[in-house]
């Protein structure tokens, strides 16, 4: 994925299965990447997305560990999708109710959520962004997620031949106390 862990994050099994299986997950790309990867030869588009937790290190937490419910998708075609992932983001924040602020608003805007855009090695430079939240009811912003073109290092690495546009964004602002998202 490009990115170096300073070991803050992740969390390492004491007896893990299998090489492959060290550590906990901290996001769900890796994943979905490994399903295009096995799926490449379909026709195109290939399109996947998965609902799950994460884990990180929380130093505060009993077990000083935290799940964390993320959702993300892939878009790999002949083209990039940069604009199919973003309007997927779109169409789950209107679902849930929660409105774009738009650039002139930024200042003012209590509730909703806009882009920012952002170099991370995991994306193609300059077509990345994260996903910046206002819940209304603080006066800080959350960054929810990101979305982008994957960086080519990061297909070849994944044995990708087709360009791919991917997000990944947190869940839990969104979640009812004590609901699952689908109740």
């Amino acid at each position: 994925m490009n990115r170096q862990d300073d070991c803050s994050q992740v969390v390492k099994l004491a007896n893990p299965k299998s090489q492959e299986y060290q550590v906990v997950r901290t996001s769900l790309l890796p994943g979905l990447l490994k399903t295009v990867r096995e799926n490449k030869a379909h026709p195109l588009p290939i399109k996947v997305f998965e609902t799950s937790d994460i884990v990180i290190k929380d130093s505060t937490a009993e077990r000083e560990t935290r799940n964390i419910r993320h959702a993300a998708a892939v878009w790999c075609n002949k083209t990039a999708g940069f604009e199919v992932v973003h309007g997927l983001f779109d169409r789950i924040m209107a679902m849930l109710e929660v409105p774009r602020i738009a650039d002139e608003k930024k200042e003012s805007a209590k509730f909703g959520y806009y882009l920012r855009e952002i170099d991370d090695p995991t994306f193609f430079p300059g077509r990345a962004a994260s996903i910046v939240y206002r819940s209304g009811t603080e006066e800080e912003e959350l960054n929810l997620g990101v979305l982008g073109i994957l960086h080519p290092t990061v297909l070849t690495n994944f044995e990708i031949p087709y360009p791919c546009s991917a997000l990944e964004f947190n869940l839990e602002p969104f979640l009812k106390a004590g609901k699952e998202p689908w109740e």
